[in-house]
């Protein structure tokens, strides 16, 4: 273990985390997963989980459209806990679980790579995600995202290990697949990719029937031990979560097509967003495509886990956006990696130290231009006082204090952001953008802001001929009385 301790990787831990915790703001995103996350733990803290569940339906099958799931899995809810029960709805606090668990990727991730490269490129590696500006910056958001990050890659860690491993190293493999599946539903796909690389294993021994037996052993350790888990989970947490299939009656064809370029141009988003970054991807995708090939035996998990997610990925209906393929991004910069060390070595051997030089530099400096983009906007928030924005600030706590001391606790609310709404006032809320669907509510709040996001716009609202009686405006919102 000595090796882990290198005092490297432990100065680019510390600077992620002081950048990390500088990218910090006591406010939050105007998108109401967050909201879920939170309702949930305050619901597992309360013992009332089944309650949060009746009211959640109400949101999300009232709406005009599906927004989410009834529930979330409740891992990342069950995170969430600690932090809740100390601090209340406090964004900063929130946050923190998020921060740690970006710090445990970072050290899983170099001890998976300390087995297949250098030191030297496993520290550099580790650089680049320690500092990415995007995924920095995504600290500031109460998602499951990073936990999930950490549990993805610490499967992936545990099914490469290629050391003679007991039965409590399967079972603690069926652990982490549980866990990982209770944070995001996708988790399933981590015990799909283990069975499937297992089956590969059976199919290239199988006229030993001593491996057969040993592999059908450990398949059975993992998946006992996934299911046993499970079912304590679902003794203990109530459903929700299989909603999510009811997204899937939106698939066709088409969607699968688009989202097939769209997600192969969103990898570049781990980069920058610029069309020099974009360009620049496009270079790295050949190293990419050769360092599956050359790779394709020794990392066969990481091919099976990044074939089968990405197939979920363009099946899916709705479009996901970055933050889903963080799991596939280390996958991905990996086998890039492989592929320009694999183009140094068809050099003529008179170039190989300087094409190593070239490579390294390159690496290091991406990993400089994301430190100081990292630490710019770390320094900015700072100077800002880690500002207060979204769903916290003054002209939504005004919003939110008059629809808790001003209206009847059984009321409901028409909001674009129902989550939102509900977690700030205890109101049950829904989301509508049709002008029948309005009188579910008896009172709407319309965003001067946002247009026609998941909302009808205050000045469209007269057209839906509702006897309507404002009873407060301020500079971001208009609440309206329905006249029933």
């Amino acid at each position: 273990m000595d090796e882990y301790r290198n005092p490297l990787l432990i100065v680019i831990l510390l600077l992620s985390m002081v950048i990390g915790s500088s990218h910090l703001t006591r406010g939050h995103e105007w998108g109401d997963d967050f909201a879920s996350y939170i309702m949930q733990a305050n619901s597992i803290l309360n013992g009332d989980m089944q309650n949060f569940v009746e009211h959640n339906s109400i949101t999300i099958y009232q709406s005009s459209s599906q927004i989410g799931p009834v529930a979330y899995p409740w891992g990342y809810p069950l995170i969430l806990t600690p932090a809740y029960a100390v601090k209340g709805i406090s964004p900063l606090a929130l946050k923190l679980p998020g921060l740690f668990f970006f710090a445990g990727f970072l050290i899983c991730f170099y001890v998976m790579m300390r087995t297949r490269l250098t030191r030297t490129e496993s520290l550099l590696l580790v650089s680049l995600f320690a500092f990415n500006p995007m995924l920095v910056d995504f600290l500031d958001q109460i998602l499951s995202d990073i936990p999930f990050l950490f549990f993805s890659t610490l499967a992936l860690l545990l099914m490469i290990n290629e050391k003679k491993r007991s039965a409590l190293d399967y079972a603690l493999l069926g652990g982490v697949l549980a866990f990982a599946f209770f944070i995001r539903t996708t988790g399933i796909l981590l015990l799909a990719t283990f069975l499937i690389v297992e089956l590969f294993k059976i199919w290239d021994h199988r006229t030993n029937r001593q491996w057969i037996m040993n592999i059908l052993r450990n398949i059975f350790i993992v998946c006992i031990t996934f299911g046993i888990l499970w079912v304590v989970y679902s003794l203990i947490f109530p459903g929700g979560s299989e909603s999510y299939l009811d997204q899937l009656k939106g698939f066709n064809i088409q969607t699968v097509l688009g989202f097939i370029n769209e997600y192969f141009q969103l990898f570049s988003a781990f980069f920058g967003q610029s069309i020099i970054w974009k360009n620049l991807y496009y270079l790295l995708f050949l190293f990419f495509l050769i360092g599956i090939w050359l790779r394709r035996k020794d990392d066969f998990v990481f091919i099976i886990f990044f074939s089968l997610w990405m197939l979920m990925l363009v099946i899916w209906p709705i479009w996901q956006g970055p933050r889903f393929i963080f799991p596939l991004f280390p996958v991905f910069i990996y086998f890039t990696f492989q592929g320009m060390k694999s183009a140094i070595n068809k050099l003529p051997e008179t170039y190989h130290q300087f094409g190593e030089r070239v490579f390294y530099g390159f690496w290091l400096l991406i990993a400089g231009i994301f430190l100081f983009n990292s630490s710019v906007n770390a320094y900015v928030n700072l100077r800002n006082s880690r500002s207060i924005n979204g769903p916290f600030d003054p002209y939504s706590i005004q919003v939110y204090d008059y629809i808790k001391e001003k209206t009847p606790s059984d009321s409901i609310v028409v909001f674009f952001k129902p989550r939102a709404m509900r977690l700030m006032t205890d109101h049950d809320t829904i989301m509508s953008t049709e002008c029948e669907h309005m009188s579910l509510g008896d009172y709407i709040v319309l965003s001067r802001k946002v247009g026609e996001n998941q909302q009808i716009t205050p000045e469209e609202i007269d057209s839906c001929n509702l006897l309507l009686d404002e009873v407060l405006r301020n500079r971001r919102f208009i609440i309206y009385e329905i006249l029933k």
